[in-house]
């Protein structure tokens, strides 16, 4: 009798994870209008806040502060953006916007190096950059289906074609 009891709730536990794992692969619902409008007007928000705390700052570290807010704002407008209207060209987009944020704030670090230190920094910056590019079209490529685009339509199509002949 045991035994039997084991069974189902293994049975039940395993229906569970199955469910589980079935709703993580959804993809989320599309955001409503007011929902971005109030995504934006947040990030908006942030970026002021952001501007007054550089204000505080001087030198050189005003203006990595300010790359660095400028960078953020245009980051998270971008992966606004592609919750908005998802798609692989929006999600490519806002991972492109990211690394050339993270880009321009590394730059402006380097700044403060002087000579091989500072052309050093510089290159690193230009290859995690790249790197993040290439990353992000490894992903939509991914994501589209590659080159060919979606094999399950062009094989209907093709056999429609043959049926057609």
């Amino acid at each position: 009798m045991t035994l039997h009891r084991f069974c189902i709730a293994l049975c039940l536990f395993a229906n569970v994870g199955v469910f589980a794992a079935t709703k993580e692969a959804r993809p989320p619902a599309p955001m409503t209008r007011q929902a971005y409008e109030a995504g934006k007007a947040k990030i908006d928000a942030q970026y002021a806040g952001d501007q007054k705390t550089c204000d505080g700052v001087k030198a050189h570290l005003h203006d990595v502060c300010e790359v660095e807010a400028k960078g953020r704002r245009d980051a998270l407008l971008a992966d606004l953006d592609a919750q908005y209207k998802p798609g692989a060209e929006a999600s490519f987009k806002a991972k492109t916007v990211t690394a050339d944020a993270n880009f321009q704030v590394a730059r402006k670090k380097c700044e403060a190096q002087k000579g091989d230190a500072r052309d050093r920094c510089v290159k690193q910056a230009k290859a995690g950059r790249e790197a993040a590019i290439r990353q992000a079209k490894v992903e939509k490529v991914q994501e589209t289906g590659g080159p060919f685009g979606n094999n399950r339509t062009r094989a209907a199509a093709s056999t429609a074609l043959l049926k057609s002949e």
